[in-house]
């Protein structure tokens, strides 16, 4: 809810825009250099601290509730991002490999992606009474208090040390040799990501599919018009519901031939296109189903991905994620650029367009699984 949040704190739709660009902005800074980090120290701590930062964030909302405070609070969730995109990937494919089990990986992913998505499903349907009893606040300070809970049972995980950093750990080797420490790790990551050439399609493909989920930041203010506000949260609980489907599928079709999940992703993007034109609630739902393929889509090609890498595999999948902080500034640039002269829903349905033109390169881009 915190799009409406900062509109009813008198933030104007251009300035909307600019806060999520700033957030983005940070990731884009931020991204490949903590992926690069997550190649070095145990995993698990980078995903402790990157949540106990964006418990700090929200409460700068709560706190500070101007364009700045919000801004500080996206600079702090965009820390988070940083510090956990690409770790949480590299984690857990790691952990699968030591125990054998790699090829469980597409699955995994799917239903982390749906559990999710089930979580802000309950976030989401927790905001109505919480809204009501106590307005924004209450709703911001529940969040706060499950973003440090998550950080407390983020404690429970595997250390997910890196291979390599275990066996630097174990020798006395100068870590200033060629070949070795932080910066060569960072330079093998971003090689392997821009001269590999399958890898490097593979992460144009996830870049431009994850990079289009940027309108989710908008689906409220969509959504506004549709129904009362009393009911508002529930109906935003639609698109949640139909990504964690998408989500739980997607790892479900792991073994998915290129041309289905190019056409699987082609007619997400359509249909959600479709749906952000339609004003009416059977709109909204048209736009969670096409929502909910893209999903699916990414969780497959994301897998395919992870099995691809050979290098640095947080640093590499930082590389991915910071080409979605490039679409997603992208969009936000646009969005706020043409709010004062191209309906919200037209901009939507724009910004689903690319997903199209993928789907025509997905067959010789994608490897099989």
């Amino acid at each position: 809810m915190y799009a409406l949040l900062f509109a009813d704190s008198g933030m104007s739709g251009g300035q909307i825009s600019l806060l999520f660009g700033i957030w983005s902005l940070t990731g884009f800074v931020l991204e490949v250099p903590s992926g690069a980090l997550a190649d070095r120290v145990p995993r698990r701590h980078l995903l402790v601290v990157a949540e106990v930062i964006r418990a700090l964030g929200f409460a700068c909302w709560l706190l500070w509730p101007t364009f700045t405070g919000f801004a500080l609070g996206f600079v702090l969730w965009g820390v988070n991002g940083a510090l956990s995109s690409g770790t949480w990937e590299a984690l857990v494919y790691d952990e699968l490999t030591r125990l054998g089990a790699a090829d469980r990986y597409a699955r995994i992913l799917g239903r982390c992606e749906a559990l999710a998505a089930t979580g802000t499903l309950a976030g989401t349907a927790l905001a109505g009474p919480l809204l009501a009893l106590g307005g924004y606040r209450a709703a911001g300070w529940a969040s706060v208090a499950a973003c440090l809970l998550c950080a407390a049972l983020t404690t429970r995980l595997p250390a997910g040390s890196p291979l390599d950093a275990d066996a630097d750990a174990d020798s006395d080797v100068d870590a200033d040799e060629p070949g070795d420490g932080y910066f060569a790790t960072l330079r093998a990551g971003v090689t392997e990501a821009v001269r590999n050439r399958a890898v490097g399609l593979l992460v144009a493909s996830v870049v431009v599919l994850s990079g289009a989920t940027a309108i989710e930041e908008y689906f409220s203010l969509l959504a506004v018009g549709l129904t009362s506000v009393a009911a508002l949260p529930y109906l935003l609980l639609v698109p949640e519901l139909a990504y964690a489907l998408g989500a739980e599928a997607g790892g479900r079709l792991a073994g998915l031939a290129p041309r289905w999940v190019a056409g699987l992703a082609g007619a997400g993007a359509i249909v959600l296109a479709a749906g952000a034109l339609i004003r009416h609630p059977a709109g909204f739902v048209l736009l969670s189903v096409g929502y909910g393929a893209l999903g699916a889509a990414i969780v497959v090609a994301s897998a395919r991905l992870q099995d691809t890498l050979t290098g640095p595999r947080a640093t590499v999948t930082s590389v991915s994620a910071i080409g979605e902080e490039v679409v997603a500034l992208i969009v936000y640039a646009v969005f706020g650029a043409a709010s004062g002269a191209v309906s919200l829903p037209v901009l939507c349905a724009l910004a689903a367009l690319p997903v199209v033109v993928l789907a025509l390169r997905l067959p010789r881009w994608l490897p099989r699984a």
